[in-house]
């Protein structure tokens, strides 16, 4: 699963990495960040998706949740 962040500042880098510690520490979702030329870029690994799936499909609208493989 790969998540998209735009970020246009330095410090909103670090919010980013941010983000990627909570989810690894906090969650023990594996994640890993990589920056491309579009912006960065958290890739989920697939071993993980099923932690994250239960967190985040109630905020999915009902035609995005194919998205999750719901």
């Amino acid at each position: 699963m790969k998540v998209y962040i735009l970020v246009f500042t330095l410090s909103q880098n670090k919010i980013v990495d941010l983000l990627v510690s909570a989810l690894t520490n906090k969650f023990n979702i594996s994640c890993s960040l990589h920056n491309t030329d579009k912006g960065s870029r958290i890739y989920i690994n697939k071993s993980s998706t099923n932690i994250l799936r239960p967190l985040i499909v109630e905020h999915f609208v009902p035609s995005m949740k194919y998205k999750l493989g719901i």
